[in-house]
């Protein structure tokens, strides 16, 4: 009869040590499935700070050009200006010193070949050189 108590002992502890085991399976497994799920939106996250990241960097790229073309056409006006300071027969060392800038910096521009580049104003008027010449003559 001892032996049939142990048995009867031994299967109810075996008993309880399975449900003890499924349960913690159980627990771990839940646990894993969270982990797994974090993880996921973790690189959900991580892919949408590369998409941001991308995105800024394209409009940044096309801010800078933006800036560049704007840059090039206003450092253009800027030598025309200095190029009509120059058609007043002033010399470079003077414009330069009118603009604050160095000397050097101060270029001619390359002779216009077009009838409509040659008709530049020569007063505030906006009166072209021809136009000047036939008001002389009709003077």
């Amino acid at each position: 009869m001892a032996q049939v108590r142990t048995s009867g002992k031994q299967a109810a502890a075996r008993k309880a040590a399975r449900e003890r085991a499924v349960e913690r399976a159980a627990e771990f497994r839940r646990r894993q499935e969270q982990l797994e799920e974090l993880a996921a939106e973790y690189f959900v996250a991580a892919d949408a700070v590369d998409g941001i990241n991308e995105d800024a960097e394209a409009r940044i790229q096309k801010i800078r050009d933006e800036a560049a073309a704007a840059i090039v056409e206003a450092e253009e006006h800027a030598r025309t200006i200095i190029a009509r300071m120059l058609d007043t027969k002033v010399t470079r060392d003077e414009v330069a010193e009118r603009l604050g800038i160095p000397v050097r910096e101060v270029r001619r521009r390359k002779p216009a070949t077009s009838a409509v580049d040659t008709e530049t104003p020569n007063d505030a008027e906006g009166t072209t050189e021809h136009e000047h010449t036939s008001n002389a003559e009709a003077a």
